[in-house]
């Protein structure tokens, strides 16, 4: 049995996919390959270069969206990357994929071509700035004369891709189960930075709700059409609630969720972490 983890995006809800990895290691499973979009593809990036679920807890309490601003220069958005680089390479240096304990290979859109695009070799965390690049937000990657942007839009739950790559036993966690648009958000702390205070206003105003809830749309209608073709063995929904795409300060509750999801097919995971 190969087994594949495929990691869905979702902003602050990947937190989810730390609590998953938390029970699949109580299990006894441990996926031969992961992939991953946006922020599942910077999980399954630290995961594969040997962080542990401690590490990563820690390591989300570093994000915070208003201290990452950084100057964004001539890039078409918001905010530019290098602090988001500079926190990744505190995490795991700077590895190709060649240099990762798991297989991994993450999930960017081309917005030249307007395709798909895995990437699964070079610089690991050039990849990672590619598929958690959300439009207008962060600034495209360009690559051999690529301009890659969030793998969201297009294959937001990329088990596809595992199964593509060898896997025989696919878990995909898809993050776009949340609460109704409209369902009131907890209080967020005190914003810090240029940018925390922007999208703080605009949070209050819904703006970034309305977006979420757009992209939990889009995420849903391609999710279906993947699964019209295939099928994993076990499909992961965690009860994200009213947690938004830069709710970073709700990392406990991201966290339990995703504990909660496997926790509800505990007994169908049991046969595998035995075998």
């Amino acid at each position: 049995m190969k087994i594949g983890l495929a990691l869905g995006g979702g902003g602050a809800r990947g937190a989810a996919h730390i609590g998953v990895l938390m029970e699949l290691e109580r299990l006894g499973i441990r996926p031969n390959l992961i992939t991953g979009t946006s922020i599942g593809g910077l999980v399954g990036a630290l995961y594969a270069a040997g962080l542990t679920c401690d590490d990563l807890t820690e390591g989300f309490r570093e994000i915070n969206i208003g201290s990452m601003y950084s100057f964004a220069g001539s890039a078409p958005a918001l905010t530019g990357v290098t602090k988001i680089e500079q926190l990744l390479e505190s995490f795991i240096g700077r590895p190709t994929f060649a240099d990762l304990g798991i297989p991994l290979a993450v999930v960017t859109s081309d917005l030249v071509a307007r395709k798909e695009v895995i990437l699964d070799e070079g610089d690991v965390i050039t990849a990672v700035l590619a598929t958690i690049a959300i439009p207008i937000l962060f600034p495209p990657v360009e690559r051999d004369g690529m301009v890659l942007s969030d793998g969201g839009i297009l294959n937001n739950t990329p088990f596809n891709i595992a199964r593509a790559r060898g896997a025989t036993y696919v878990i995909a966690v898809d993050l776009s189960n949340s609460a109704p648009f409209g369902t009131p958000d907890k209080p967020a702390p005190t914003p810090t930075g240029v940018l925390g205070r922007a999208l703080a206003l605009t949070q209050r105003r819904k703006t970034w709700q309305i977006m979420s809830v757009v992209a939990d749309i889009i995420t849903a209608q391609t999710l279906q059409k993947h699964l019209a073709v295939s099928r994993p063995e076990v499909l992961l929904q965690p009860n994200m609630g009213s947690i938004g795409l830069f709710d970073f300060h709700r990392l406990d509750e991201g966290i339990e969720a995703g504990r909660t999801a496997v926790r509800e097919v505990e007994e169908q995971l049991s046969v595998i972490g035995k075998k």
